[in-house]
């Protein structure tokens, strides 16, 4: 992979990692999640369009988060395969 690639991975993963971190993201996200769980099972039997509105809501939240810690996860190989790159370029 392309050394370029490489470092800009690696700080798109150093800032995922950095929002993941950050103790008022990590608040929204619970609290968003609480909220979201809560309302769905507050709705009545008969409110079909107010859950299902609720459900993608929740899956979205979830969805963001998940791609923070795959994007983090991607810069953490990255800065390994960097590391591997500088380490062979040093023995040659």
């Amino acid at each position: 992979m392309e050394k370029n690639n490489l470092h800009q991975q690696t700080s798109r993963g150093t800032k995922a990692k950095a929002l993941l971190d950050d103790p008022l993201l990590k608040e929204g996200f619970e609290y968003l999640f609480e909220q979201y769980r809560t309302e769905i099972f507050n709705t009545s039997y008969k409110d079909d369009e107010q859950r299902q509105v609720l459900w993608m809501a929740f899956n979205m939240l979830d969805k963001i988060k998940g791609h923070l810690l795959t994007v983090m996860e991607t810069g953490k190989l990255a800065s390994s395969e960097l590391e591997q790159l500088t380490r062979q370029s040093k023995n040659t």
